[in-house]
């Protein structure tokens, strides 16, 4: 069944109106055919998993072929507004789904800006596009009106140079009258590192979002036209006056967001000895990165669609250029020190010295943008080597020009980096570069090589699969700080805090923070008062952040309320759990839709629709061949301990971890191989795919630890189904291929015919063993 058939079927379960109020359509798009569908998602789907991250897991679900690569036109890639988003503070948020070229697992990232306000206000809640021309296609959207332009003459355009072009032909201004996701020569050259950026900074960039997208020979989504005007119920707008003030009144919100953005993360990190740092052979760097050393250069902030937090720095180091903004903003913030109180009253003081990244007075177009974040000081930092915030700055202004993932890139050349100290790899390896740790010109260079595919940043393009596409030898693998194949996220090393390193391992994407992370483990005042602890994460979750003891509670209510919190659009930071304990809530999200959107959700009924996210999200990986091995940690966290700060001596126990996971699967519905149990399995079949079949084999099996499988694709007949359990369960195909087995259909045993014999939707198939005697 090609895409295009897969589409047919799946918009025969569609509607062609609306069926809520607020509801936006699914535009799908053909770029082979140049041809449109729109259809309305069904309510019941709606209430399962809601919009943006839910709904484009339902959709992935229903399209996506088996046997494909992930950059095989026949493969979707899906974008999502949440349902709230544009119409609640902080719900500025979107994803992009599809199978990662980077990873092994989805491919699912995170962004705002104003793309996904503009899409969800122009009517159409995913965007769903297959199939490739053979010209590039700039897509462009003015509510109804969808054109096909030739994107040839854009070629070649980073980031800055593009949305520049656009503006000018186009007679648009981005954040004005104009929202685009776009990708530069890093995605049309495939990089599995490269992202889709939603703007200046912005970017989904965790899985290779970018290559995806330039596989489909698609350089940009264009958004053009002022988004309508809303008209917003009394009740709904006072419920979006009540999560503005939980947002700004949380103290993470007013004192650091606001002031100096993400960065306020570097300290806390440096402090505790959990700081990433060579590629997380040490964990400790030097505090020229403190957020305050970066206030010379802040101008001021920016932020998403109508967000009034405003969380994102600029940056300024031209002649001339304005500094200063969230000067002296965490001196005395406690929170902010973490476990060394003394570090609260560091104040570095720095001046403002920069003179051209040379110091010869010469300045370019990197000198000047937005950011960084705490990932970017993080990965492009102690990662490799850096200690300078300027040089720090001006790789970040590089890599949003290249729309390169900072976590990944960042990642993958500290990975060379300790690969060449090792004598791993060589100069001859790398064409004559010098990878040693810090060497900024090196890095610079390789940042525009990376991007154009260029001698080693073909290599370091590759990413995490170096080693699979034969770039470095086995025994680099080591050394790879990945997960599922994705590098982690953030640069905090978690083998302290014990809730963050199983976060990591369980999270559906890979290693990254952003599913599951349970920040307020770190937070003294919390681990301080255990009723509290334990009411805010629905069960007991011990104190002590090197234990094991009941962190499976706390990722786990994590993961609900962001898949929850994805699903409507909102920022993490105006999420509760994510830093703060007093923002806006599930109840809160769930008061709103109800208002919005008629459907009458509880903030129960949400933590609900966030495990049904993640339940779907592992039952796509499974079906890529990922299982409970699969969710594990870097070899580097296990077999070594962390050498300085307080928690000196610390790794992760694999026998104390792996009865962690376990608890995390019983806790989350799952059985032992990570997948959700058969009951909840069924029901998440029939929601999605409308069919389920249960089938009880004889005894358990490779993949099917209950010795159930839950068949959850349409099958005709006997023959089918046979045919889909081997390749639900390839690792037991053998097995199920057993001629003494005879088969039962609800009970009736099929004794002739049996290839024919028809399976109806919600029966149950049950495998027996032939009883010979005499």
């Amino acid at each position: 069944m090609n895409i295009r058939q897969r589409v047919e079927r799946l918009l025969a379960r569609m509607h062609d109106r609306p069926q809520y109020p607020s509801q936006g359509a699914v535009l799908f798009v053909d770029l082979e055919r140049r041809d449109i569908r729109r259809a309305y998602l069904p309510v019941e789907a709606v209430r399962a998993f809601l919009g943006g991250r839910g709904g484009n897991m339902f959709l992935l679900y229903n399209l996506l072929p088996d046997g494909r690569e992930p950059l095989d036109p026949e493969v979707p890639l899906i974008f999502g507004a949440g349902t709230l988003t544009g119409r609640v503070p902080g719900a500025t948020r979107g994803n992009v789904t599809s199978l990662s070229p980077e990873s092994r697992a989805i491919l699912d990232s995170n962004a705002g800006d104003f793309f996904p306000s503009f899409l969800k206000l122009q009517g159409y809640d995913h965007l769903v596009l297959y199939g490739r021309h053979r010209q590039w296609t700039l897509l462009r959207i003015r509510g109804e009106e969808v054109d096909f332009v030739d994107a040839t003459p854009y070629l070649g355009l980073d980031n800055l140079d593009f949305t520049e072009r656009v503006e000018r032909d186009f007679d648009c201004r981005e954040q004005k009258d104009m929202a685009m996701a776009r990708i530069s020569s890093a995605g049309e050259n495939l990089v599995l590192c490269s992202g889709i950026m939603g703007g200046i900074k912005s970017i989904w960039g965790r899985g290779g979002g970018g290559a995806k997208m330039g596989a489909l020979r698609l350089k940009a989504i264009l958004l053009q036209g002022r988004p309508p005007g809303v008209e917003l119920s009394e009740a709904f707008t006072a419920g979006n006056r009540e999560i503005a003030r939980k947002t700004l009144a949380a103290s993470v919100v007013q004192n650091a967001l606001k002031k100096v953005g993400t960065p306020f993360l570097y300290k806390p990190s440096r402090v505790l000895g959990a700081m990433g740092t060579k590629n997380n052979q040490e964990t400790t760097w030097y505090d020229s990165l403190d957020a305050d050393n970066f206030d010379p250069y802040r101008p001021g902030m920016s932020g998403c669609y109508k967000c009034a937090v405003r969380c994102r720095a600029n940056n300024d180091m031209l002649p001339g250029g304005k500094g200063g903004w969230g000067a002296s903003a965490l001196t005395g913030l406690t929170g902010n020190a973490s476990y060394d109180r003394e570090q609260s009253g560091l104040e570095h003081r720095k001046q403002r010295t920069y003179n051209g990244i040379n110091d010869d007075g010469a300045f370019d177009r990197y000198d000047k943008g937005e950011g960084p974040e705490y990932i970017t000081v993080g990965k492009f930092g102690p990662n490799i080597g850096i200690r300078e915030p300027e040089q720090v700055l001006r790789l970040n202004n590089i890599i949003n020009d290249l729309a390169l993932d900072a976590s990944s890139t960042g990642s993958a050349i500290a990975w060379a980096m300790e690969l060449y100290q090792r004598g791993i790899i060589d100069r001859e390896d790398t064409g004559g570069l010098e990878l040693t740790w810090g060497n900024y010109p090196v890095i610079e260079k390789l940042l525009f090589m990376i991007a154009k595919r260029e001698g080693f940043g073909d290599t370091i393009a590759c990413s995490s699969r170096a080693v699979e596409m034969g770039r470095y030898p086995a025994e680099a693998l080591d050394y790879c700080m990945a997960s599922k194949g994705l590098f982690q996220s953030d640069p905090h090393d978690a083998r302290i805090l014990k809730a963050f390193a199983l976060g990591l391992a369980v999270a559906t994407r890979g290693m990254d923070h952003l599913r599951n992370r349970a920040t307020l483990e770190i937070n003294a005042r919390i681990n301080d008062d255990p009723v509290f602890k334990t009411a805010l994460y629905g069960g007991e979750v011990s104190p002590e952040p090197t234990s094991y003891d009941g962190k499976e509670y706390a990722v786990r209510r994590c993961e609900n309320t962001f898949a929850a919190g994805d699903a409507v659009g909102m920022c993490r930071f105006n999420t509760k759990l994510f830093n703060s304990p007093s923002t806006p809530d599930l109840e809160d999200f769930a008061g709103q839709v109800s208002e919005l959107a008629g459907l009458e959700l509880s903030g129960a009924d949400l933590d609900e629709v966030g495990r049904n996210i993640t339940g779907l999200e592992r039952m796509i990986n499974f079906r890529l061949g990922l299982r409970a091995r699969d969710d594990t940690l870097p070899k580097r966290w296990f077999e070594e301990p962390i050498q300085v700060g307080p928690f000196k001596g610390e790794k992760i126990d694999r026998e104390r971890f792996e009865e962690l996971k376990q608890r995390f699967y019983h806790l989350s519905g799952l059985n032992s191989e990570g997948l959700p149990a058969a009951d909840w399995h069924a029901r998440l079949s029939q929601l999605v795919t409308g069919f389920s079949v249960r089938v009880r084999l004889p005894q358990p099996l490779p993949g099917a630890p209950e010795g159930v499988v839950v068949i959850d694709r349409p099958v005709d007949n006997l023959r089918q189904l046979r045919q889909a359990l081997r390749e639900k369960l390839p690792e037991a195909a053998e097995r199920l291929d057993d001629p003494s087995w005879n088969i039962a259909i609800d009970g009736m045993m099929v004794l002739s015919g049996e290839e024919e014999a028809p399976v109806p939707n919600g029966s149950e198939v049950t495998m027996l063993p032939i009883i010979a005697g005499g």
